[in-house]
């Protein structure tokens, strides 16, 4: 019974879905922002344009709307428009308001850090529409308007909620918004914002669905290593730790004084033989460092990965030349092993 109550909790584990801050491949997105505006480098330099006698209110609220394309897990392109805020200039005798809007385009290069969080650099340019009111001792009222095109460059974390919502938080950096000779002035300005985004196609499968979790046989376990572990990462993720913890307890109530316990890691043939080698005596090691911490001597347990070695999948996947489909379509090799020996009650049971 014991042995049976192990593989069902290996099998609904295996079945878990874990976010990933990185969508599909070739799918799009689209979100909203909000934010605080700031303007810097205020001044005017025109000469119909009078320094402001008066405060100027410089951080304003920010917003806008932006949607994407993910190109793959590294990259993605995103179209958006910002409101960047009015900006009043509350003088004595000299007063009036700038503002600014635009739309942008920029790539997106993300950096993952674990398999829901990425960083990521975004550098592209806005093509900005601003606006220039003033009062001052000569003019009554000057209003002018001027479109032009600046650099944008961005840096910021996305946070994936679930396969289809993630959020992100992102400071945005554009440099000489409006031109001197037309409106008097060229702000730049910040943006700090925090967004949400919907990511559609992500409940679409591979045309290849990966293998069903292989149940337990004469004491030996197979793990999903993409239950235990994000792609291309070696630290356990919630799921995984509830596997083990799952599997330790069923192991513990067991006579395990003369038990030895063998852990192996594979990985697929995604990168380098190096690459994988080395991910998988991680992986491994990672599996090794839970379960010792968990209770279980470490002189019970030996391991050793073996990299991309001894596919499941075989030659199924020969074919498929999408990456996406390729990660799922390999998702059976990615995996790690663990066979219990010389533990007599688990037979008796």
């Amino acid at each position: 019974m014991k042995k049976t109550a192990i593989a069902i909790a290996v099998a609904l584990a295996s079945f878990a879905t874990v976010a990933r801050a990185t969508p599909k491949d070739n799918t799009w997105y689209s979100g909203v922002k909000l934010g605080w505006s700031h303007y810097d480098d205020t001044g005017y330099y025109n000469s119909n344009y009078k320094k402001n006698d008066g405060p100027s209110h410089r951080s304003q609220l920010g917003s806008g709307v932006f949607f994407g394309y993910q190109a793959n897990p590294y990259l993605s392109f995103d179209l958006g428009y910002d409101w960047l805020g009015r900006m009043p200039h509350k003088g004595t005798t000299v007063h009036g308001s700038f503002k600014a809007q635009g739309v942008q385009l920029a790539a997106k290069i993300n950096y993952p850090i674990s398999d829901n969080l990425n960083a990521y650099t975004r550098l592209g340019s806005m093509i900005w529409h601003a606006d220039t009111v003033q009062t001052n001792v000569t003019h009554t009222r000057l209003n002018a308007k001027d479109t032009g095109v600046s650099p944008l460059i961005a840096l910021g974390m996305e946070y994936a909620i679930n396969k289809n919502w993630s959020t992100r938080l992102d400071y945005q950096w554009i440099d000489n918004i409006g031109n001197t000779s037309t409106i008097g002035t060229r702000p730049d300005n910040s943006l700090i914002n925090i967004g949400i985004a919907y990511h559609f196609g992500q409940d679409k499968e591979g045309s290849l669905v990966p293998l069903s979790p292989a149940a337990p046989e004469n004491n030996h376990f197979t793990l999903k290593s993409d239950v235990l572990f994000g792609f291309n990462q070696a630290n356990l993720n919630v799921d995984g730790q509830k596997i083990l913890d799952q599997l330790y307890t069923q192991v513990s109530n067991l006579d395990t004084k003369d038990a030895s316990i063998v852990v192996v890691g594979y990985s697929d043939r995604i990168g380098s033989k190096q690459y994988n080698q080395k991910l998988s005596e991680k992986r491994t090691q990672a599996v090794v460092d839970y379960l010792v911490e968990k209770g279980i001597p470490m002189d019970q347990i030996s391991s050793h990965g073996e990299g991309s070695a001894n596919p499941v999948s075989t030659n199924t996947c020969d074919e498929v030349h999408n990456r996406q489909e390729l990660i799922v379509c390999l998702a059976p090799d990615r995996r790690v092993e663990i066979e219990v020996k010389d533990i007599q009650d688990i037979e008796k049971q």
